[in-house]
């Protein structure tokens, strides 16, 4: 009742025609009067001040909303017109050829021709830089390295004989977020000034290396996520008054701790740690590229916490082509701090252009403590501590497993280091080993011939993982599969154009359990196209280290006769598989690869260099999801990223275009094998 009588007695007041032309008109001068102009006409029009102010203000609404009325008006009718004249020009441009070689209108043909070019000039870019990179390491050896270039090959199935001869973007493309691994990285001579600034980066960083190993209570604190140690950064900072690279709220800083003992000298290992190359043979799983840029010598002034120093560029990737890889121009030090102990420092330093290598992370001191030990053993405390930009494209799959500290961590780096040194002491092993078994290796030449073939193979498929330079397919990134293509002349892989094929996916099921499913030579037939619904049987088992998860075998699909497949066509042409698994506390891999029982015996016989026999890889990675707490293996789900390489066209084919039929037949194969794979877990289909 009380509201309906204040409506009741609410007054309107409506101006007069007099009153509403004399502010029109004042209104066509003057929008905004201010206060001694609205009690002027206050005076003049016998109103209130409030009245006039409302007035105006109404007024200047309404005269705001006409304006955008005609503009909007304006623009209508602008778009129509130019809509107009861009459906004249496409249809014209469907009649128009090219002038010197006729080529097709454009449409769907020319879209594919663009995707063919696309993919050649690819390819002989990476030729160029290739040989651009000998003629400047022959004519500048000792002080400069003109270009450097990372050429890469990425591989492809052709269904109708196997994947690895036939013949993904849950994501968006951290592959190419870097940008230097189909760019020259220009290094210009290393000055004077240049040699003493390095000098005195790797000094610090070795300082503070010492520092971080010796202090444990006030600085290292254990993570509530996983476990593991992480440094205090409040401690951190008070100490090293270090500069931050990335202010914004987007960036976070990685560390962790960790340590192990391995089978290895600790000079050979110091010794693997300062070549580059070895290096990268030491960790495939996660160092997809590495080059000394440059080795400073006798013109180094040499610091008494200073023995040996270089500068290398490295590029890490991990696990999936969802994670973005990581590159750093890094000035490694090695010093001897007493007997039998030594330090490696890397830390990065930006002595080129800054823009062509990877801003968004950045290596603080970080390295490893190495220890002699007894019977030619070494224990290795290793540091890792990483500045890191976020990334908007950084996938939610492997969000959490990267800012908790798992994914470039210290643990990874020391798993994978027992993991190598392992192999490295079976391989160099003068007998075979009681646990070996096989029926087609017969001499430890053919075992070390399987072993190297193997490793080959498992590198081959981490450094694909990443899938750079590639042709995008975006049709089928709705179908959460990635795809690349290559066109492929790398020694030791089949020569043609390739196409990988990828897709990753979460599963509620314990790395373990994922890993024993694959591996499973009964269930294989459920999802390996590769069996042709056929049982698997185990011919040969090399272990390549302790744990009885790592091993390599020699796999044959049992055939019947009344299969129709025409590999089984001579007794050379049947198809066999090699395989290596591996599994430690992060996770595992299971890379496979077909060959021909020709090729399977020249590699088991120990008399051919396993280097020339022709392979392509595809597998499995194996994860945990980055959410179990307290490094419980039992708890939390995995991340499985299934991926396949296909030949499409050989080297002899002629006819070397892009076929988006092949595109969507390996997509349609990687499909059905996800779908196969979570029926045989158990995991829902979504």
């Amino acid at each position: 009742m009380a509201n309906t009588t204040k409506r009741e007695k609410r007054t309107y007041h409506r101006h007069t025609i007099q009153q509403t032309h004399r502010l029109e008109a004042y209104f066509k001068g003057c929008h905004n009067p201010d206060e001694s102009q609205r009690l002027s006409l206050c005076t003049e029009l016998n109103l209130e001040p409030d009245q006039i102010k409302f007035w105006f203000q109404n007024k200047r609404t309404q005269n705001k909303a006409k304006n955008e009325r005609n503009a909007n008006i304006l623009l209508h009718g602008e778009n129509e017109k130019i809509q107009c004249e861009n459906e004249a020009m496409l249809e014209a441009l469907k009649n128009v050829t090219c002038p010197t070689c006729g080529g097709p209108p454009l449409g769907v043909e020319r879209k594919h021709n663009f995707q063919n070019l696309r993919l050649v000039n690819n390819y002989l870019k990476e030729k160029r830089d290739k040989l651009a990179n000998n003629v400047s390491m022959n004519q500048h050896q000792q002080t400069m390295v003109n270009t450097f270039a990372s050429v890469q090959g990425q591989q492809i199935i052709d269904t109708h004989t196997s994947y690895g001869t036939i013949s993904n973007n849950l994501m968006n493309d951290p592959s190419n977020s870097s940008g230097s691994s189909t760019s020259q990285v220009q290094l210009q001579l290393i000055s004077q000034m240049d040699i003493t600034q390095l000098s005195e980066t790797a000094g610090r960083a070795i300082e503070e290396l010492k520092w971080l190993f010796a202090t444990e209570e006030t600085l290292w604190v254990m993570s509530s996520i996983n476990g593991t140690y992480v440094i205090d950064q409040e401690s951190y900072e008070k100490f090293s008054h270090s500069i931050k690279h990335f202010r914004n709220l987007s960036g976070r800083v990685e560390s962790s701790k960790d340590v192990t003992v391995v089978p290895i000298e600790a000079t050979n290992l110091i010794e693997m740690f300062s070549d580059s190359e070895k290096w990268k043979m030491l960790f495939p799983t996660i160092v997809t590229k590495a080059m000394r840029v440059h080795k400073l010598g006798s013109e180094l002034p040499i610091k008494e916490n200073c023995n040996n120093l270089q500068v290398i560029w490295e590029q890490l990737h991990i696990l999936s082509p969802l994670v973005p890889p990581r590159e750093f121009m890094i000035v490694r030090c090695c010093q001897k701090i007493d007997e039998g102990l030594w330090i490696v420092a890397d830390v990065s330093h930006r002595i080129v252009n800054s823009d062509q290598i990877n801003p968004f992370c950045y290596k603080r001191p970080s390295g490893c403590l190495i220890r002699a030990l007894p019977g030619a053993h070494s224990e290795v405390t290793w540091i890792e501590h990483v500045e890191v930009e976020h990334k908007p494209d950084e996938h939610r799959l492997y969000r959490e497993l990267l800012c908790g500290g798992s994914g470039y961590g210290a643990k990874r780096w020391t798993t994978t280091l027992e993991r190598m040194c392992e192999r490295m002491t079976l391989y160099s092993t003068l007998i075979i080993p009681a646990t070996d078994w096989s029926e087609a290796i017969a001499t430890v030449e053919g075992r070390r011939s399987v072993m190297k073939l193997g490793e080959r193979m498992v590198k081959n498929f981490s450094e694909m993982l990443t899938m750079s330079g590639k042709v995008d397919f975006p049709q089928q990134s709705k179908c959460g599969v990635r795809i690349s293509i290559r066109m492929n002349n790398e020694a030791g892989q089949p020569s043609g154009l390739v196409v990988s094929a990828a897709s990753s996916f979460s599963v509620p099921t314990t790395p373990l359990q994922v890993f024993n499913s694959l591996r499973n030579n009964e269930t294989r037939h459920q999802w390996d196209v590769l069996c042709y619904k056929s049982a698997v049987s185990e011919i040969a088992r090399v272990f390549t280290g302790s744990n009885e998860n790592n091993y390599i075998t020699i796999l044959q699909p049992k055939l019947r006769d009344d299969d129709g497949i025409s590999l089984t066509q001579g007794p050379n042409k049947k198809m066999m598989m090699l395989q290596e698994c591996y599994m430690d506390a992060l996770g595992g891999m299971i890379v496979y690869a077909p060959l021909d029982m020709a090729s399977m015996s020249l590699a088991a016989s120990g008399e051919v260099d396993p280097m020339n026999i022709p392979i392509l890889s595809s597998g499995f990675t194996i994860s945990n999801d980055g959410r179990r707490s307290m490094g419980r293996a039992e708890e939390g789900g995995t991340i499985l990223t299934v991926v396949f390489q296909i030949l499409v066209y050989g080297e002899d084919n002629r006819i070397r275009k892009v076929n988006e039929q092949s595109v969507d037949m390996v997509s349609s194969l990687i499909s059905s094998t996800v779908r196969d794979i979570k029926l045989l877990l158990g995991s829902p289909l979504e």
